[in-house]
């Protein structure tokens, strides 16, 4: 297993990075890279798409179900993709959503069936 470390940026600098962010279509089909990028990592995460992650993270055991924390991130099925977003807490979540823009959404109006896992990025850097 991948050793873990520190992010470059913490939860709340992350959070802050995505909230400066709301509105912006630039992120549309990039919710990896979105999340990698406001947790600090300027480059690639090594996986190929959320999907990829996903099952990646599931085969480690890395993934929870239940409320998210704040700061976890959260890996959902719409549109006919996997797609993550980030914890707010409190049933609330930041990224860029489904319909294409960065924004703050409550997870159950994106999808039901969801998990969450710690920010990991074990490969980005």
């Amino acid at each position: 297993m991948a050793e873990r470390v520190a992010n470059p940026r913490d939860t709340e600098s992350a959070l802050d990075w995505q909230l400066e962010r709301v509105g912006s279509t630039a992120w549309q089909e990039w919710t990896l890279k979105f999340q990698r990028m406001a947790f600090g990592y300027a480059n690639d995460s090594g996986w190929h798409d959320s999907a990829d992650a996903l099952q990646w993270l599931d085969h480690h055991a890395l993934l929870r179900e239940g409320a998210a924390p704040r700061g976890a991130l959260v890996w959902y099925q719409a549109v006919d993709r996997i797609r993550v977003a980030c914890s707010l807490g409190s049933g609330q979540v930041i990224g860029p959503l489904p319909y294409g823009e960065v924004a703050v959404a409550a997870l159950i109006s994106l999808s039901t069936d969801y998990v969450w896992s710690d920010p990991h990025f074990p490969f980005a850097h």
